[in-house]
């Protein structure tokens, strides 16, 4: 995969396809691979770009506690780096919705539509302290541990089932695609926290109203990170929203139910090209 630097800075990224682009942004410690599905559907559409956030996947990992700011100024410097001009698709799951949500309200002019995917408005302290605790905790478990720990955040019980079957999508999930945890470029203690430092002053509550694009919003209804209340309260506050909520999902929704998500992105996507 090609890399590109600005600053002290290397980002880890994909471009594929032709036509309008489409930029997926991941969550905490989650590489671009998590996109799998994504990529895989969007790219004979669309123009797809995908990378890994900084202190995750093969992006540098500096080790000093990152901001919502710089998160934005690496999309926005890779965007200019590949000479993207064109209004762009902007999707994020998670930590990388927050990332939207601040880039579009940045950079306004450079956003078609906006694609809100598990994602919140912001995060009450409680929870980020709790958060803190789980991945100190982390840090005395082996990979298997953590995985075991993760998946049932993540996915149902009949998607545990299959990954108990399919043993390749089970070492895939293992490999790269897992958000999170996975076992090539093992995230480190430091990763997991100064990528988590960018989310404890986060909060658009205020400035939702400014968000023009339209905009997606679609959430697992059993999804215990990003419960639905949170997109919800996007929905409300965003003028030009539609929300979609996938029934008896988690968190993982992306992964465990993927031609649903992408037959729902694209038919959202489809409305507003050209």
């Amino acid at each position: 995969m090609p890399q590109f630097r600005y600053d002290d800075i290397e980002i880890n990224y994909i471009k594929e396809g032709k036509g309008e682009p489409l930029v997926f942004i991941q969550g905490t410690n989650t590489k671009l691979e998590a996109w799998h599905y994504q990529i895989d559907f969007f790219k004979d559409k669309m123009i797809v770009i995908a990378f890994d956030n900084r202190g995750a996947g093969k992006s540098s990992r500096p080790d000093y506690p990152y901001t919502m700011d710089m998160y934005v100024e690496d999309t926005k410097n890779l965007l200019d780096h590949l000479n993207i001009q064109k209004e762009i698709h902007l999707c994020g799951f998670s930590m990388g919705g927050m990332i939207a949500q601040e880039f579009v309200l940045k950079y306004s002019n450079r956003v078609k539509t906006l694609i809100l995917l598990a994602t919140t408005e912001h995060i009450e302290p409680i929870k980020i302290d709790q958060t803190f605790q789980f991945y100190n905790k982390f840090e005395n478990m082996n990979f298997e541990e953590k995985l075991q720990v993760i998946i049932p955040l993540l996915y149902t019980n009949a998607f545990k089932r299959k990954l108990k079957k399919d043993e390749k999508l089970y070492r895939y999930l293992k490999k790269d695609m897992n958000p999170i945890v996975h076992s090539d470029d093992i995230p480190q203690l430091k990763d997991y926290i100064n990528q988590y430092k960018a989310l404890v002053n986060f909060d658009t509550r205020d400035l939702l109203n400014k968000i023009k694009q339209p905009t997606l919003i679609a959430v697992g209804s059993k999804d215990a990170n990003s419960p639905p209340e949170k997109s919800k309260a996007l929905h409300e506050k965003v003028p030009n929203s539609r929300l979609e909520i996938f029934e008896n999902l988690k968190h993982g929704f992306i992964i465990e139910e993927p031609k649903k998500v992408n037959n729902l992105i694209w038919e959202f996507i489809k409305k507003h090209l050209g």
